[in-house]
């Protein structure tokens, strides 16, 4: 008989669930909106399977829930929408796909973080390790020490001589505030500096490097590796070679960018943290900030 390995576990007294809610929850059930209703009684292509994915978002949560209660640990659940901070907890569990561990995981400092995919026929959730199905397992395995945690390395980002306080766990992006604008900035890695124009710069860090910035064509690095990729996206190169294309960079090198947009602003992981940017302000992004414990 094999020898079980004497190893040491987490244990978990409370916890914290933060869940998102579905369209059909939102624009349905609670603001009870003529005109999604409208759509979802003709059978809009778009609202097809609005009432599917919230009952199987329901029951994830459901399921989550009556988890940790058997396993007798103290739960607190809210919305991410008015998520402001998070302490006096051990364990924080994201219930939605990757947008909602994205946004919690902003307010994670020391607790260790896991996501739940609630709804995977509606969602890819790349960064949700956990199902309804195996919920109970990973924690059991967390529990017994079978699972570790892993440390997800973040960008740090500054602005002129501010750091800010929330860190890119997947990328972070420099563009014009519209969509049809050019991007226009001066772009600094070590020594060299070029003048560009494109659609914008994404950021990346190991954890993002399969996202946005894979589809530019950068290739993905393992989620662990503590670097900064950079692409430009859609260069307008005017006959000129630029060198400042895209890169990796290691944990001692860093991008500066200086814009040259009346209107523009930085976007982390996502749309829902923008920070305006102002003509001649400098952006200095590295892979220098706290790490992400999470279950990966």
């Amino acid at each position: 008989m094999k020898k079980r390995k004497n190893t040491k576990g987490l244990f978990f007294k409370k916890a914290l669930v933060v869940f998102n809610k579905p369209l059909y929850q939102i624009h349905i059930l609670e603001k009870k909106d003529p005109y999604y209703k409208k759509l979802l009684k003709q059978k809009h292509p778009t609202t097809l399977h609005w009432q599917s994915v919230y009952d199987q978002h329901q029951k994830s949560l459901e399921g989550i829930l009556r988890t940790l209660d058997l396993l007798g640990v103290e739960r607190e659940v809210i919305h991410r929408k008015v998520l402001q901070k998070i302490d006096k907890v051990d364990l924080v569990i994201s219930v939605g796909g990757d947008g909602t561990f994205l946004a919690t995981s902003h307010f994670v400092k020391n607790q260790l973080l896991l996501g739940v995919n609630a709804a995977p026929s509606d969602s890819t959730g790349a960064l949700c390790r956990g199902r309804m199905e195996n919920f109970l397992s990973i924690l059991i395995d967390l529990i017994t020490g079978d699972r570790k945690p892993v440390f997800l390395p973040r960008l740090r980002v500054k602005v002129n001589n501010k750091i800010l306080s929330d860190l890119a766990l997947n990328d972070v992006l420099l563009a014009h505030q519209s969509p049809a604008g050019t991007s226009r900035y001066l772009i600094k890695v070590g020594k060299k500096q070029e003048e560009q124009k494109s659609s914008g710069i994404w950021m990346a860090s190991g954890t993002g490097s399969t996202a946005a910035i894979h589809s530019s064509g950068m290739q993905s690095v393992l989620p662990t590796k503590q670097c900064l990729l950079y692409a430009v996206r859609e260069p307008y190169l005017e006959g000129k070679k630029h060198k400042l294309l895209r890169g990796i960079l290691n944990k001692t090198q860093k991008i500066e960018i200086i814009s040259k947009m009346r209107q523009s602003s930085i976007y982390i992981d996502g749309n829902h943290i923008e920070v305006p940017i102002q003509y001649g302000e400098k952006i200095t992004v590295d892979c220098l900030g706290a790490p992400l414990k999470a279950v990966f």
